[in-house]
């Protein structure tokens, strides 16, 4: 069934890393296996019978001390919005070219997320390029 409109959906599980080797900021829910194979970031095991994962990438940024955080996610009339938040650097951190991501495992709905794409972007290059990330909290 849906959440009653304002109602919040739990963060059952969050996972944060600093490289998810993608260069542009990308928003986007993961709804399946066949979705989550083409993210290939971490291991969230993910019932999608009854959860789906909210994935916020950054982009390329010129500090690994970005840490975004996916803090409530709630329905809001006919959409599903997230807030964000961002804690940023240090001004004296290092330069040290990252791609932080995070992403939230939230019971499975199938209203649309306010500005997340359905479902992620399909690759124009492989992952297989880089190393997958070992960091995570």
């Amino acid at each position: 069934g849906l959440p009653a409109d304002g109602e919040e959906l739990p963060i059952l599980r969050q996972f944060a890393g600093a490289h998810s080797h993608e260069f542009r900021q990308m928003q986007f829910v993961v709804r399946n296996e066949a979705a989550l194979a083409r993210v290939q970031l971490l291991d969230v095991p993910t019932d999608f019978k009854t959860e789906m994962l909210l994935v916020v990438m950054l982009g390329r940024r010129s500090s690994d001390q970005y840490f975004p955080s996916i803090d409530r996610v709630w329905r809001d009339g006919g959409v599903i919005r997230v807030a964000i938040s961002v804690r940023q650097p240090a001004q004296n951190a290092p330069v040290e070219f990252a791609s932080p991501y995070c992403m939230a495992v939230v019971p499975r709905c199938d209203l649309n997320v306010a500005d997340f794409d359905p479902e992620p972007p399909v690759r124009q290059r492989s992952w297989e390029q880089s190393p997958p990330p070992t960091d995570r909290l």
